[in-house]
């Protein structure tokens, strides 16, 4: 994995808490605790963990009231839990299911058993958001995911002041490809130009193929003129990077759109209809 994943763990057992952080640690996860619901909540909104180990009894706010209000908020609402309770009761177990917890533990219990339990979770969640997010052709993030992102990322600069662009890049001419030399020479063109945009962009920067032949790239912390000078230097790439076919050299171009933030948007829609917008016009121009 790219990165360390963080578990959240929340209980007033301090011994319980000592034993579990030492346990997670050392299977290579970072931990972060909390002694109630209200400690949790603050550090969730803070930075949000991979998987919440709770307990459902504790002072103040407890377990189960805490997993309502994460399923109130898009943002929490599908992080994944495994619920805790010094009590076997069938209610309880009832309660948290009913609440979309991923799992359930009666103490005592092994830390091996825990373990197995968070891996397998998250393994299972880290499988179908890929299925759910990823683009089959070429491994970018799909419309839907991308979707989502271009709410967050408005979201996060509606709410911080933190700016970022989009882009909207659209393939020139793969109708010629695929009326020419069939959908699989318009395919490999696809192909081509994720691969560039995976090759030539920061890893920060979001990408997404969003339609059959437009593809759409989010930069965080930019300005429009850094985005304009990342697509140059994608361009390059993309004139660099021919389609071979038939014993042909074919070349691949892209018209390109970029708008960024501003506090006159009233949503994420106008930002890219904006961008949309710039790319069309850049299209218009290539064909005079």
């Amino acid at each position: 994995m790219d990165k360390t994943l963080k578990i959240l763990v929340v209980d007033d057992e301090p011994d319980l808490v000592l034993i579990l952080t030492k346990r997670i640690s050392e299977a290579g996860y970072e931990v972060v605790c909390a002694e109630n619901g209200i400690q949790a909540l603050s550090a969730i909104k803070n930075s949000p963990p991979d998987l919440i180990v709770l307990d459902i009894m504790m002072p103040g706010m407890g377990g189960l009231e805490l997993k309502r209000i994460l399923n109130e908020d898009p943002t929490t609402a599908d992080i994944p839990v495994i619920f805790l309770s010094a009590k076997a009761q069938v209610e309880n177990k009832v309660e948290g299911l009913r609440l979309k917890a991923d799992d359930y533990m009666t103490k005592p219990f092994e830390a091996p058993e825990l373990l197995v339990r968070i891996e397998s979770i998250l393994a299972r969640r880290d499988h179908y958001e890929k299925i759910a997010t990823t683009d089959g052709l070429t491994g970018l993030a799909n419309a839907a995911y991308c979707r989502k992102q271009m709410k967050l990322f408005f979201d996060i600069a509606k709410r911080y002041r933190r700016g970022f662009a989009l882009a909207v890049l659209d393939i020139d001419n793969l109708k010629f490809f695929n009326d020419q030399y069939g959908h699989k020479a318009g395919d490999r063109v696809i192909s081509i130009v994720a691969g560039v945009i995976r090759e030539k962009l920061r890893k920060s920067d979001f990408t997404a193929r969003y339609g059959g032949d437009e593809f759409v790239i989010l930069f965080p912390e930019s300005t429009e003129m850094s985005a304009r000078k990342a697509l140059a230097l994608l361009r390059a790439g993309i004139d660099a990077a021919p389609l071979l076919w038939e014993d042909q050299s074919l070349a691949i171009s892209v018209s390109a759109g970029v708008a960024a933030y501003q506090e006159q948007f009233r949503d994420e829609s106008e930002l890219f209809e904006a961008a949309d917008r710039d790319m069309y016009r850049e299209k218009k121009s290539r064909k005079k």
